[in-house]
C-alpha cells in the first residue's frame, strides 16, 4: 500500500511538472486569451488536486485509480508540450521576418567544358551583366570572382537580359553573372521558353538583406490594416528575390471582423517604385525586393501595407500533401499543363493533392486569364485553411509544421499575430471577403525587358475605383457583402459584353464600307 501510494505521489510530481510546461508553452505562442489561460491552469490544478487525494486514500483500489489517471494524463501533457513546442517553433521561425536573399549566380552554356569560375577565367572569359539587376551584388560578386583567382575579370554590361541573351548567343560574353529570378523573366518569354535549361551555374553567391519600410508603414493600428500577400511562383527559396505571381492585399477589420482580399492580376501593367514612371509587369516588382511590391501596390491603390506575408506556392504543395489534399471548389472544367504534368478538373468540389492543387492555381486557360487565375489562388487559400482546422490535422501535425518553415514568411510580430488569434478565440471567426480586379489584354515594352514587347494586362480604371472604394469601406468598419461585390461583377461584365459587341459591329460596318 505505502508503494502504491509512493508511486502515486511520484507520478503526480510528474503530472505537476508536466502541467508547468504546458502553460509555459501555451502563453509563449502569445495565442492564448488571458480568460482561456487561467481555465487552463484552473483545470490542470483540479485534476493534479484529484489525483493527489486519491493517492492519499488507504483503499488500495483508490491508490492504483490514481497511478492510471496520472500516468495517462502525464502522457497526455507531454504530447501537448510537444505539439505547442512544435507550432511555437515554427511561430517563432516564419514570424519577425525582415530579410531576404538576392541570389546571384554565373552562367556559362551547358555544354561549356568550362566547370569552374577559375577556368572561366583563365580562358578569357568575358562576363555579361545586366543593369536592372542589383549592381551593388552584382559588383560584390565581381570582386569575390576577383579575390578568387587574383586577377581583373572582364565584364560588359546590358540594358535588360533579352539584350544580355542575344549578346551571349553572338559570343560577345561566354558567361553571364545575374539575378536568378532575371533568368525566370527569360523562361516565361515565348521567344526564349525555358532557356535555362540550356544553361550550367559555376558559382553560387546569396546576399541577405534587410527590408526596409517607410517609416510611416511600419506604424500599425492593431485593428485596421491592410497586409500584401505575395506569392512567388518558384521552387527556390521563400526569402529569395524572385518575380510574385500572387499579389493579394488583404485589407482587415478586426474589430466588425471582416477581411476583404484584393487580387491583382501578376501581368498587370503599371509603374514600378523603381521605374521613374516606366511601366511593367507587376510580378516583375519583385525582383527588386518585396518592398518594391509593396511600394508599387501602394502606388496603385489608396491602402498602406504595413506588413507582408510571402508564400512560396511551389513549397506550398508540401503542406497540402502532409494534410492528405485539400477540396476546392472549381467555377470550371478546365486542363491544367505544368512541368509535373497534365491535371484535369471538374466543375465543382475537386479532391487535390499538392501537385494538383498547385496546376490548379497555376493555370491562367481561362477567358477572364489572370483574373480566373487569381480567383483560383484564393480557392486554394481558403481550402488549406479549412483543412488546417480540421481534425485530421493532428494525425500529421509536426510534419505539417515542419512544412510550413519553407513556405512562408511575415515580418508580422509574434505578438501581433497572437492578438489577432486571441481576439479570433474571444469575439468569433473571420468574414472574408474576394475581388479581383480586371483589365485589358496588350502587347507592351517594359522597365525589365527594354524594347522587347511582352503581353501585359491594362488596369481597368473603375475596377481600382471600387477596390479602394472597398477597402475604404472595410477599414471604417462599414460592412461590406460578397453579394453586393458579385452583384458589381456580373453588372460590370454585362457592360463590357455589350461594350464588345458595339465594338464588333462597328468594324464589321466599317469592313462593309471599305
Amino acid at each position: 500500500m505505502k508503494k502504491l501510494k509512493i508511486v502515486g505521489f511520484s507520478l503526480a510530481g510528474v503530472q505537476l511538472v508536466l502541467s508547468v510546461l504546458v502553460v509555459y508553452f501555451a502563453f509563449s505562442t502569445k495565442m492564448v486569451p488571458t480568460a482561456y489561460g487561467i481555465g487552463l491552469i484552473v483545470g490542470l490544478a483540479i485534476l493534479l488536486g484529484v489525483v493527489i487525494l486519491l493517492s492519499t486514500r488507504k483503499k488500495k483500489a483508490t491508490n492504483i485509480t490514481a497511478i492510471v489517471i496520472a500516468a495517462i494524463l502525464s502522457i497526455l501533457y507531454a504530447i501537448a508540450s510537444y505539439y505547442i513546442y512544435v507550432t511555437n517553433r515554427t511561430i517563432d521561425d516564419v514570424t519577425g521576418v525582415n530579410v531576404e536573399v538576392d541570389e546571384i549566380n554565373v552562367y556559362v552554356s551547358k555544354d561549356d567544358t568550362v566547370a569552374s569560375i577559375n577556368e572561366a577565367v583563365a580562358n578569357g572569359y568575358v562576363f555579361g551583366t545586366v543593369s536592372t539587376d542589383d549592381q551593388q551584388h552584382i559588383q560584390e560578386t565581381v570582386s569575390k570572382i576577383e579575390g578568387d583567382v587574383s586577377q581583373t575579370v572582364n565584364t560588359r554590361e546590358y540594358e535588360t537580359i533579352f539584350d544580355l541573351i542575344a549578346g551571349f548567343e553572338n559570343n560577345e560574353v561566354q558567361a553571364l553573372i545575374i539575378n536568378k529570378g532575371t533568368l525566370y523573366v527569360l523562361d516565361a518569354s515565348e521567344e526564349y521558353i525555358d532557356y535555362s535549361q540550356n544553361l550550367k551555374i559555376i558559382m553560387e553567391t546569396m546576399y541577405e538583406e534587410e527590408i526596409v519600410q517607410e517609416e510611416e508603414s511600419t506604424s500599425m493600428d492593431d485593428d485596421h490594416f491592410c497586409v500584401y500577400f505575395s506569392g512567388i511562383d518558384t521552387f527556390g527559396s521563400v526569402t529569395a528575390k524572385s518575380r510574385s505571381d500572387v499579389n493579394i492585399i488583404a485589407v482587415v477589420n478586426n474589430q466588425t471582423k471582416q477581411v476583404l482580399l484584393i487580387s491583382t492580376p501578376r501581368d498587370y501593367y503599371v509603374p514600378l517604385s523603381n521605374s521613374k514612371g516606366k511601366k511593367d509587369k507587376l510580378t516583375h516588382a519583385g525582383l527588386y525586393g518585396i518592398e518594391c511590391s509593396m511600394d508599387t501596390l501602394e502606388m496603385l491603390y489608396d491602402a498602406d501595407l504595413s506588413n507582408y506575408v510571402r508564400i512560396n506556392f511551389s513549397g506550398f504543395q508540401n503542406i497540402i500533401n502532409q494534410l492528405g489534399g485539400i477540396d476546392v471548389n472549381s467555377e470550371y472544367a478546365f486542363t491544367s499543363e505544368t512541368e509535373e504534368g497534365i491535371y484535369s478538373f471538374s466543375k465543382g468540389i475537386n479532391h487535390l493533392n499538392g501537385e494538383e492543387a498547385l496546376g490548379f492555381a497555376r493555370s491562367r486557360n481561362f477567358t477572364d486569364g489572370d483574373r480566373q487565375r487569381g480567383r483560383n489562388q484564393m480557392q486554394v487559400i481558403k481550402a488549406t485553411i479549412e483543412k488546417l482546422e480540421s481534425p485530421e490535422t493532428l494525425k500529421n501535425y509536426s510534419n505539417i509544421m515542419d512544412s510550413m518553415e519553407g513556405s512562408f514568411q511575415t515580418d508580422m510580430s509574434k505578438d501581433h499575430i497572437g492578438y489577432l488569434v486571441q481576439s479570433t478565440l474571444t469575439d468569433g471567426n473571420w468574414e472574408v471577403l474576394t475581388y479581383s480586379v480586371g483589365g485589358n489584354d496588350s502587347t507592351q515594352t517594359c522597365y525589365s525587358t527594354g524594347s522587347t514587347q511582352l503581353y501585359v494586362m491594362v488596369p481597368n480604371d473603375d475596377d481600382i475605383t471600387y477596390a479602394n472604394e472597398l477597402i475604404s469601406r472595410v477599414l471604417s468598419g462599414d460592412k461590406v457583402s460578397q453579394d453586393e461585390i458579385n452583384v458589381y461583377i456580373e453588372n460590370k461584365d454585362a457592360e463590357d459584353l455589350i461594350d464588345n459587341s458595339a465594338v464588333e459591329q462597328d468594324g464589321s460596318e466599317e469592313d462593309t464600307e471599305e
